[in-house]
């Protein structure tokens, strides 16, 4: 059943009043461009709870975007915030001395994540993974690293590059990244990316820079330019190429860890990384990320002899939230995540339905309770790489989609490489209402 907005044609709305005023001082508007695009409909939330938000207009929508990802249990989860107002309250935010939830947290990191020996929080996965490349190259003592087409891995000048945006790719089987925007001096330097899903191409580039690669650095799951799983047998060939060759595989587990299942994609897809970094869930939309490994990795970080700091790197109110979501993981996942893959399924195989029966082209891919619904130009049946991204999808149709979705209730992203993400505070009945929504908006979107 559609819900009508309040918005009156002709008319501005509270939105877009408002956005204007923060662009007198807050530069485009907001602190991420994400939520700036020149394409995003001005839309200023006043709030969110369970898996609903509502704008300062009054309208309500229901949410399948998360925050991008970290909202696990949902806005607001009763047993987040009661663990942090207690931190709060009773001991502070901030302390500046080691503390005991630091490794009480940490410890519990491990026993999801088994490849990590030790570990250091952060505050973004931006940070986290800059510190894990820098430690790549201090342990292996050497300076390139192999990156991919479609992924992302922050904004610092180590990683940023254009191929995770570009429009037109190339052919070969490496080359070195473009700097990703202005200001970067031709950073990020020592840095080739390769198509992903391809052993026999990043086989090629191992070969011609024999000896001289720290790192490989990949989303397990593509998660930044739709939600593309990994090949039958990639990761374990990545693996095996990487120890062949004595390059450390670093997994950006930022998007996975912890929502495609409760031990990431490692877990997963059985693979066993050097270096993990991981953020998003981990905090349930507070800023904490980590970055981990083998004990004799680690130990450079732990010796100081490569330096890893930051005031607010592992605070107590971040780590007080992760604790929560860490102890609730660890003592329900096996039901936690069977019910969160019974809603995406139910998500998954309903919009392909609709699509389907409306006639729209269009591909719908998801690995645990992440999905991607990418409209196609063409009938395609599944997307593999990131040039086929490229190549096939609509991206204009979709912000048409989108647009129209928002009118009837339903909150995406425009962008089409952010995936859908699913909570827990998502039920069977409110799946179906965003499946009746969109089939209603399809069928009058098409006219």
């Amino acid at each position: 059943m559609s819900v009508p907005l309040t918005r009156a044609v002709g008319t501005r709305t509270r939105s877009e009043q408002l956005l204007e005023r923060a662009k007198r001082s807050v530069a485009g508007g907001d602190s991420s461009t994400m939520r700036v695009l020149p394409y995003h409909p001005a839309l200023l939330i006043d709030r969110g709870k369970g898996c609903h938000i509502w704008d300062v207009d009054g309208n309500d929508y229901i949410d399948l975007n998360m925050a991008y990802g970290p909202l696990l249990f949902g806005h607001r989860p009763s047993f987040v915030i009661e663990q942090v107002v207690h931190q709060l309250q009773e001991k502070g935010s901030q302390l500046g001395f080691p503390q005991e939830l630091n490794f009480l947290v940490a410890e519990k990191v491990k026993q999801l994540f088994p490849s990590i020996d030790l570990l250091r929080f952060a505050n973004s996965g931006t940070e986290a993974v800059a510190s894990s490349i820098r430690l790549a190259r201090a342990f292996t003592g050497r300076r390139n690293i192999i990156l991919f087409e479609g992924h992302y891995h922050g904004w610092s000048d180590t990683v940023f590059h254009k191929y995770h945006a570009a429009e037109t790719l190339g052919d070969e089987a490496f080359r070195p990244v473009i700097p990703g925007t202005e200001g970067m001096n031709g950073a990020p330097h020592d840095a080739f990316v390769v198509r992903w899903n391809d052993a026999a191409a990043l086989s090629s580039a191992l070969d011609r820079m024999r000896g001289s690669v720290a790192a490989v650095l990949m989303e397990p799951v593509m998660g930044n330019a739709g939600v593309i799983p990994p090949l039958p047998g990639y990761l374990a060939a990545v693996r095996e190429l990487t120890r062949a060759h004595g390059a450390l595989l670093i997994l950006d587990e930022v998007i996975t860890g912890m929502r495609v299942a409760a031990g990431g994609a490692q877990q997963l897809f059985a693979v066993t990384p050097d270096l993990t970094v991981l953020s998003k869930a981990l905090g349930a939309g507070f800023p904490i990320a980590a970055f981990g490994g083998s004990a004799e990795i680690m130990d450079l970080v732990a010796s100081g002899r490569m330096f890893h700091g930051g005031v607010y790197a592992g605070n107590a109110m971040v780590l007080s939230a992760a604790n929560a979501v860490l102890t609730k993981v660890l003592a329900e996942r096996s039901r936690l995540y069977s019910e969160l893959n019974t809603r995406v399924s139910q998500l998954a195989d309903g919009i392909k339905g609709i699509l389907r029966r409306r006639n729209v082209h269009h591909v719908v891919q998801h690995v645990g309770p992440m999905i991607a619904m990418i409209l196609t130009k063409t009938p395609v049946d599944s997307l593999v790489d990131y040039h086929q991204v490229r190549r096939h999808a609509d991206f204009e149709r979709f912000i048409e989609l989108q647009h129209a979705l928002l009118d009837n209730g339903v909150y995406i992203h425009p962008n089409q490489y952010e995936p859908m993400y699913l909570s827990t505070a998502h039920s069977k009945e409110d799946i179906d209402e965003v499946l009746s929504r969109l089939d209603e908006t399809v069928q009058h979107w098409q006219r």
